[in-house]
């Protein structure tokens, strides 16, 4: 343990740099000791995590040129299907500009977020920085889990913001009803995503029940997704042994997932390859493992199609922002402020008669934020065993009416 510690350190010839970065990680992750090597205690950059060999996708592929947005509408975005749509990044000038040597040459020494501390404030490293850490095998090239710019703000300060000129919003999500609002008081919404193998997201659904478009521009990534009103106990369980990071997730409940007895939605496997753009409805789990070195972009977003799910979600989780919204929508797009009014009468009626016909408080919601009908879901038998029967009864005593279509 000692000769490896020694070995990280001689890397970046025991400078500041090596320390500094140690710090950007204990912030990143204070429940992990640089120290003890809890860093890499799993021994994941030696399993086969990042293997997909047998791993079945199934997700429809469509050439942008033979999908007209009216088509995208009503084929995907209502029935809220995810689907992947190809070459809509050829012609991007970030597909010629984001490679390392530019990205370090252009942004080298910009900081760029790699994650959150306790006290939820970003922790920041140089572009410069973060491509020697996932080359290092001591350190990016070992993590169980590396770290990940995951940067929400790229598109806003200075020394990034030329990076927003790079790509263009593909032509079916450029409604984005959420502008209304106000670039400075609307929520987080547009990501520069890079990261090394076995980084990614965890499980989660989009806040607010916005939808998601994510176009990956190197490396390959693995998804995992399960379909609106999938109960949140047995694809997120609150149990040892599952972490909030995504190679811990397809480590155990991916793996459950994938057994004859599981009692749920069955899940949804992609693979994504560079130059594609997948489009992630909202309401939909979904969890992304990095299998290489990956770069891209994503933007969450509000359309027409989206619109009645998430003025439920807004009003109900930013009380706030909704009526600040709502006037602009009055001033802007009154169709949809007089919908918003109408779906705010019809929720206090039901509130006051005890009913409710919408279900999008139940547990299939994140703690953060395939056929034709994205709701359908196969329920088989539930697992014998003491853990598959406490996970039931959390089912059972905190699941409400399916999140429907």
């Amino acid at each position: 343990m000692r000769e490896d510690m020694d070995s990280a350190a001689n890397c970046y010839g025991n400078d500041e740099r090596e320390r500094k970065l140690r710090k950007v990680k204990r912030a990143a992750r204070s429940e992990l000791s640089n120290s003890k090597g809890d860093w890499y205690k799993h021994g994941y950059a030696q399993s086969d995590i990042c293997n997909t060999t047998g791993v079945e996708d199934h997700i429809p592929r469509i050439h942008w040129k033979d999908l007209s947005p009216e088509e995208f509408v009503e084929r995907f975005e209502r029935p809220r299907i995810p689907v992947v749509i190809t070459g809509l990044a050829d012609n991007w000038p970030a597909s010629e500009n984001w490679t390392p040597d530019l990205l370090k040459q252009l942004y080298g020494e910009h900081k760029f977020k790699v994650g959150s501390d306790d006290e939820g404030y970003a922790v920041r490293l140089p572009m410069s920085w973060y491509f020697d850490y996932m080359s290092d095998p001591l350190h990016g090239g070992r993590d169980d889990s590396p770290l990940y710019i995951f940067d929400g703000t790229f598109a806003d300060r200075e020394g990034s913001k030329p990076m927003r000129k790079d790509y263009e919003v593909p032509l079916y999500f450029q409604e984005d009803l959420f502008r209304y609002v106000g670039e400075k008081r609307r929520p987080p919404y547009r990501w520069f995503v890079m990261g090394p193998a076995r980084s990614g997201s965890g499980l989660h659904i989009d806040p607010l029940a916005t939808s998601a478009w994510n176009t990956l521009l190197a490396g390959h990534k693995r998804w995992a997704l399960f379909p609106p009103g999938t109960p949140r106990c047995h694809v997120l369980p609150r149990e040892q042994g599952v972490e909030r990071e995504a190679v811990s997730w397809f480590s155990t409940v991916y793996l459950r997932a994938k057994e004859a007895d599981w009692p749920t939605a069955q899940v949804v496997d992609l693979l994504q390859a560079p130059g594609e753009t997948v489009f992630i409805p909202g309401g939909w789990w979904h969890a992304v493992l990095n299998l290489d070195n990956t770069l891209a972009v994503t933007q969450n977003y509000v359309s027409e199609a989206n619109f009645e799910r998430v003025w439920k979600h807004t009003r109900k989780g930013r009380p706030k922002m909704s009526q600040r919204w709502l006037g602009a929508l009055e001033q802007e797009r009154p169709d949809l402020a007089a919908k918003a009014h109408d779906l705010t009468i019809r929720e206090d009626l039901e509130c006051d008669t005890g009913s409710s016909s919408d279900s999008s408080s139940s547990s299939s919601d994140s703690s953060d934020s395939s056929d034709s009908s994205s709701s359908s879901i196969s329920n088989k038998r539930q697992r014998p065993g003491s853990d598959a029967k406490a996970r039931m009864q959390e089912c059972t005593s905190e699941r409400k009416e399916p999140f429907s279509a």
